[in-house]
């Protein structure tokens, strides 16, 4: 008789690597007038203490096919501890940090946001955290 064994304790996602340095951050290609992404700088407002964001994708050319490219501006030029927005669309973003690895610019991955905040999609609040392990690091904007 073969036996079988089943484990019911699996989690429902994979957990996420809360640590890690990656050379360069997937980028959206395509823009979409419906999931609107974009690659932002997020800056801390020294006035009013609110984040300010400064855009740095913005709508190509069309491409043969009709799809509008997403131009970005060269990320790997900004200072060391730059604040890098990712956005994919509506429900999900992803934000990293600059380091420096030897001469080489890297991204820290910090955070992600996954589900929908708020109906205002321009505006992502990284204090409200998917991944509540990452506030021990720090990189919380609050």
């Amino acid at each position: 008789m073969e036996r079988i064994t089943i484990q019911l304790d699996m989690p429902t996602r994979i957990e996420p690597i809360g640590n890690y340095v990656i050379r360069r951050p997937g980028i959206p290609k395509w823009w979409d007038p419906v999931a609107r992404p974009h690659v932002a700088v997020i800056m801390r407002d020294p006035i009013n203490g609110g984040d300010i964001k400064y855009f740095l994708s913005k709508c190509g050319e069309k491409d043969s096919k009709g799809r509008t490219a997403l131009d970005v501006a060269d990320i790997d030029s900004l200072p060391k501890g730059t604040l890098l927005e990712v956005k994919y669309s509506a429900i999900k973003a992803n934000l990293y940090k600059m380091e420096m690895v030897g001469a080489v610019p890297c991204w820290r991955w910090i955070n992600r946001i996954q589900g929908l905040q708020s109906f205002e999609s321009e505006s992502l609040d990284w204090n409200y955290r998917v991944d509540s392990s990452l506030e021990q690091n720090g990189y919380a904007l609050a």
